[in-house]
């Protein structure tokens, strides 16, 4: 088996699963107030390579002034030496370039938001310092791409050009803005949702730093006496105004600088100075109504509370085939309908078990159906699937739909009768061969939207891998703009068979997002037949299962990063179809992994930079499929320190 970075996280998962948290130590500045556990340590940087956690030196890569902790404690951020913007995993390794140095700038203060999916940080040229933001991470193939966040506001009117400081805590940004030589400090809600823009909090403080609730902006003003003091500012993040009068929490002849939240929102944390602008001498901490203080650390340094909050990985898997796509059922659809935890599914997907062709398009379908795929024989209904159809819609209604893939070769009228017999709408979506019952999958999802397909994913009919990578990231969202509309339909190999041909002429030129060739075959398809198209074909079907996460899952504030993953194996279909399923339910993408339970060297890379923005794995089916040593060792390449809880077929 190929050395990769799964080998390594299985060293590295016992250490998540029990002390990694008092072995790798990493810092930030005014940045570590996302919500997470109280037992989040404090760490400590100085601007060397040595970062000190409970007493203990730990070495990275860069000298760390300013860095700033994914919500989960996974990867560091902090400006390199050559002003480029960088990561690194919690221990100090796997370094990674997020944003690299620009002549004439200078950058700092970076700090993680939207779920550490993005890096905010400030850049400075000449006398003009502005906020900016990347991607968590970028693919080293693809260009990488700043962009102004604040920017994407429409808020009130101030000069920009003069921004600062800024921090986040994974819902909001604060940061400075100087105002005719005044330090002001503004908050900006969670990237357009619930304001009209940033808002004013006071017209005197630097050095911001937001409660991991977001209830209260605590921020540094210098006293009568020259020296800088800590205050609470309390805050509604949906309301014009603040949502109260500032009041002091330091009054000791001290500077307090630097300061940060813990993740539980209990202390604040600061560099302590003796005053009047003297060298800092010490780290200490105060509880969030300024009692309290204590001494955290002897020495100066920037403080920084690492997050420990826990990933997880569960596995779906049943006896069998059915038995998988029941699991996964039941994992996504606890509840029947009409309970009040969560809502049931609206419709059921109904696919025949002996072979894949006539679902190939079937996950996008029960995406948007709102609803489970599952498997039956030929035959006859299978009588736990009967259950589980029951189950998951709930009282028998004409306004519940089961969708019954392919024509009566691939489920039979007994299948159909039976089914009808429950009590639900029967839709039977079929054409003469899997290529047009693709097509008409594809004209069945688009319906329910009633508008045209905004993306066209193109796979090869004729294998099964590349269409089930496809369908689960079909209808992948795109973020703010408004919701995907993706269908999937099938070629012929490399030639475009007549029913893709004539749904490609009709809808192509109206797919905003464009056409993809998903796979060699179905590239090689629509060049020949002329058709424009982006192109996403790998070496092999690993490969390019990790080429359709990238191009769906790869964007941050504002886009689509990957908040939940799936693994599935590329040697058989069946759980990669049900778990095609569920993963576009949850807007999530499916990679598939070899007989050793490893995705492509690429995707191992992939998972480990967006790590900060994943909290969930999910492997279909059972050891035979995706071997144990895989439920170690996946989460090993996204968990944080608190490593991952373990699961296996959650149910209501």
């Amino acid at each position: 088996m190929r050395k990769s970075h799964l080998r390594k996280s299985l060293a590295a998962s016992a250490i998540l699963a029990t002390s990694l948290a008092s072995a790798a130590g990493l810092a930030q500045s005014a940045s570590a107030s996302t919500a997470g556990a109280a037992n989040s340590p404090l760490t400590v940087t100085d601007g060397t390579q040595n970062v000190v956690l409970n007493g203990r030196a730990v070495q990275y890569a860069g000298n760390i002034d300013r860095g700033s902790w994914a919500p989960d404690g996974s990867r560091i951020a902090y400006v390199r030496a050559d002003g480029a913007v960088v990561t690194e995993r919690a221990g100090g390794e796997d370094l990674i370039v997020a944003v690299p140095a620009k002549a004439g700038v200078t950058r700092s203060h970076p700090t993680w938001a939207d779920g550490g999916s993005t890096l905010i940080f400030a850049e400075q040229s000449g006398t003009t310092s502005k906020i900016m933001a990347v991607a968590a991470y970028t693919d080293p193939h693809d260009a990488i791409t700043e962009y102004e966040p604040i920017g994407l506001m429409m808020g009130p009117v101030y000069t920009e050009g003069s921004e600062r400081a800024p921090e986040s805590n994974g819902q909001s940004v604060a940061f400075v803005h100087k105002n005719s030589g005044h330090d002001e400090i503004w908050v900006q809600d969670g990237f357009g949702r619930g304001t009209a823009g940033p808002r004013l909090a006071t017209d005197d403080g630097t050095d911001p730093t937001l409660s991991p609730d977001g209830k209260t902006v605590v921020f540094v003003r210098t006293d009568a006496s020259g020296d800088k003091q800590l205050w609470a500012l309390p805050w509604d993040r949906n309301a014009e105004h603040p949502a109260g009068t500032a009041v002091q929490l330091t009054h000791d002849a001290h500077d307090h600088l630097s300061p940060t939240f813990s993740p539980d929102g209990t202390r604040i944390a600061y560099e302590n100075g003796p005053g009047n602008g003297a060298a800092p001498t010490d780290v200490q901490s105060i509880a969030k109504d300024g009692s309290g203080q204590h001494q955290e650390w002897s020495h100066p340094g920037v403080p920084a509370y690492q997050g420990q909050n826990q990933d997880s990985v569960t596995r779906l898997a049943g006896a069998d085939r059915f038995g998988t796509a029941i699991a996964a059922s039941q994992a996504r659809w606890p509840k029947a309908p009409g309970t009040t935890a969560k809502p049931g599914a609206e419709s059921v997907v109904l696919s025949r078990s002996d072979l894949p062709y006539d679902a190939l398009g079937g996950s996008t379908l029960a995406a948007v159906a709102q609803g489970p795929l599952l498997l039956t024989p030929t035959d006859h209904l299978d009588p736990a699937v009967k259950t589980e159809i029951a189950r998951v819609l709930g009282t028998a209604s004409s306004t519940k739909t089961v969708y019954v893939l392919g024509g009566e070769q691939a489920l039979s009228p007994a299948v159909f009768d039976a089914v009808k017999a429950m009590g639900y709408t029967v839709k039977r979506i079929a054409g003469p061969d899997r290529y047009t019952t693709s097509v008409a999958i594809a004209q069945e999802v688009t319906a329910r939207y009633g508008t045209d397909a905004t993306k066209i994913l193109v796979a090869t009919g004729r294998n099964f891998p590349d269409a089930l990578s496809a369908g689960a990231a079909a209808e992948a969202d795109t973020g703010y703009s408004g919701p995907s509309v993706g269908v999937v339909v099938l070629t012929d190999d490399t030639k475009i068979p007549a029913a893709t041909a004539a749904y490609l002429a009709q809808h192509a030129a109206h797919a905003e997002s464009g056409v993809y060739g998903v796979g060699g075959q179905a590239d090689t398809a629509l060049k020949n037949a002329g058709i424009k198209h982006t192109g996403l074909a790998g070496l092999d079907r690993y490969q390019t299962s990790y080429l359709v996460a990238k191009a769906f899952f790869n964007t941050g504030l504002g886009g689509n990063p990957p908040r939940s993953v799936g693994f599935a194996t590329g040697l058989n279909w069946a759980d990669a179809l049900s778990g095609g399923a569920f993963m576009g339910s949850v807007n999530g993408p499916l990679l598939l992994v070899d007989a050793g339970g490893e995705p492509s060297k690429d995707a191992e890379n992939w998972l480990l930079g967006w790590s900060p923005s994943i909290d969930a794995g999910y492997i279909f089916g059972g050891e035979k499929a995706v071997p144990d040593i895989a439920t170690v060792g996946l989460p090993g390449l996204y968990a944080g320190p608190a490593g991952a809880t373990v699961a296996q077929n959650p149910k209501a």
